[in-house]
């Protein structure tokens, strides 16, 4: 692509490479965890209400994790423990990804990084949405992103041995 975009008057292609590792990190965990529900439920890919089912599952995050919550509570996940270890992680750094996703980012003079984000602090019946924003800093954004990369290795690694034991 020739010349500057308007986002890089905000936001570097260093900090850019770094957001869009970290998401599709975030999104082939994601996937590889509806592997593991796909497999625990035994949807048929020929039958076109599992198939809707599992990719209802699929499109949104606490779908997905209630989803293989609710096939571990059913005796349904092979390797519980280490698919609820996983899962406990998502859980607690699902803010970073909704921001890393929906924020919009940008550079600060003093060289931090500021992402506007709209957050609900309420819950689902009554939402309590605030603006939500704070300096984050490139160790943090690389911490993050060594995280995912982790916890995507983990799950693959369970998944695969979750496909051994099941053969």
């Amino acid at each position: 692509m020739q010349g500057k975009m308007w986002i890089n008057s905000v936001i570097s292609d260093e900090i850019l490479l770094r957001q869009g590792k970290y998401v599709q990190t975030c999104a082939h965990l994601e996937k590889v965890l509806w592997h593991i529900l796909f497999d625990a439920e035994g949807y048929d890919v020929t039958d076109d209400a599992d198939v809707h089912t599992a990719l209802s599952q699929r499109k949104v995050t606490p779908a997905l994790i209630e989803g293989l919550r609710s096939a571990i509570n059913g005796g349904k996940v092979t390797f519980p423990e280490r698919v609820t270890a996983i899962l406990d992680e998502v859980d607690r750094d699902i803010d970073n990804r909704h921001m890393a996703v929906h924020g919009a980012w940008h550079m600060r003079p003093d060289g931090t990084l500021t992402c506007e984000y709209f957050k609900n602090f309420g819950s689902k019946k009554k939402p309590d949405w605030r603006a939500y924003s704070s300096p984050i800093t490139t160790d943090q954004i690389d911490h993050a992103l060594v995280a995912a990369d982790r916890l995507l290795g983990e799950a693959i690694r369970t998944w695969a041995d979750i496909r051994e034991q099941t053969g």
